[in-house]
């Protein structure tokens, strides 16, 4: 255990940069003592390892786990920034622990997508296309636009959670197990609806395509340019699950407004732009450019962000996070596999709030 605790406490300190000295500062002990814990001279006591993990910003069972240890039948879509921040691979491995447990707890099926390797876009557009429209068929869906991708998987027991996460450049990861489902994760930290159903898009795409490549960890392997083919995949899939072919060039021949294109599909304007750049009617960057250059005029010299959308945005009313997960949580509650106290914690409610939505929830039901 000395040396597990050893090992922990190496990898947490340093993915926050921190030195032994403060670290020590704010656990309240010695930088001897950090010392000895981490070179597994000494076990820290309980309290000591309470206020160790406190300051790590993990939770005690981060500490004790050793490194591989938690889910060994869930695979992970690897991402380059992840050994650098082992709390929130450690967050993660949380999130995925606990869905996971209320889902086997209510007894509710879970859903992994079928896997058909594919490593390039190039040569294999048809068959991209086509696997994009199984899974609308699998959805239960024409060629119609999406109304909410986010429900539309996770009735077909695809794990989903969006969260804030203030990480640079994270847009959302995936995990896998064929026994116990399929896992997403999107990120909502200041990123618009469209890029967070693209982002879900694009992560299925992975889970079908590249499932044979993921690992155990969320470490990336391989190289820059193999990631860059699997990438260009899962967007082109992405693009093709939410804007049927067919549908595009039937709406295209209507009308050729980017706005009343992107409102129809209820995507971003960059996928509109996108698709319409593989189609040759376009180029993209001028397009793009040209674009930024309208929005300027029209909002007093305000810039067109990367992070932003071109208005109308999708509403974030429109798009409930979280329901399935919810669901889960309460059904627990309700067959007494959890307390309150944890449904509460679940919920980010406290026990009272939680107690008030408990008795709206029982008169609004359906007898």
């Amino acid at each position: 255990m000395k040396e597990i605790i050893a090992a922990n406490l190496i990898r947490y300190r340093k993915s926050l940069g921190l030195s032994q000295e403060q670290l020590a500062e704010q656990a309240r002990v010695t930088r001897q003592s950090i010392n000895n814990y981490e070179n597994a001279k000494t076990l820290p006591d309980s309290k000591i390892l309470s206020a160790l993990a406190s300051a790590l910003g993990i939770t005690l069972d981060d500490l004790l786990r050793s490194q591989g240890e938690g889910l060994p039948n869930f695979r992970f879509r690897a991402h380059v920034s992840f050994d650098k921040n082992a709390q929130f691979a450690a967050q993660v491995l949380r999130m995925l622990q606990t869905y996971n447990a209320l889902e086997q707890a209510v007894g509710l099926p879970s859903y992994t997508p079928e896997s058909t390797p594919c490593h390039q876009v190039e040569g294999n557009e048809k068959h991209i296309q086509t696997i994009a429209a199984l899974f609308r068929h699998r959805l239960g869906l024409g060629d119609a636009p999406i109304a909410n991708l986010f429900q539309s998987v996770e009735e077909i027991g695809l794990k989903v959670l969006r969260q804030p996460i203030p990480i640079k450049d994270f847009f959302g990861l995936s995990a896998c197990s064929d026994i116990e489902g399929a896992f997403v994760l999107v990120n909502t930290h200041n990123i618009t609806i469209e890029r967070q159903l693209f982002t879900l898009a694009h992560e299925i795409g992975h889970l079908i395509f590249h499932r044979v490549e993921y690992q155990n960890t969320l470490i990336e392997e391989g190289t820059k340019e193999e990631e860059k083919a699997r990438e260009k995949v899962a967007d082109y899939f992405a693009s093709h699950l939410l804007v049927p072919q067919a549908e595009f060039e039937r709406m295209y021949a209507l009308t050729q407004d980017i706005v009343k294109l992107k409102r129809h599909f209820r995507v971003s304007y960059l996928v509109v732009l996108y698709r319409l750049a593989q189609m040759g009617i376009i180029d993209f960057a001028k397009e793009k450019a040209k674009i930024c250059g309208i929005y300027k005029k029209q909002h007093d010299g305000a810039t067109l962000q990367k992070s932003m959308e071109l208005p109308p945005a999708l509403a974030y009313e429109d798009y409930p996070e979280n329901e399935r997960y919810e669901f889960l949580i309460w059904q627990s509650l309700k067959l007494g596999k959890i307390s309150e106290m944890k449904a509460a914690e679940l919920l980010n409610l406290t026990v009272e709030k939680l107690r008030v939505r408990r008795q709206e929830n029982e008169v609004y039901a359906v007898a």
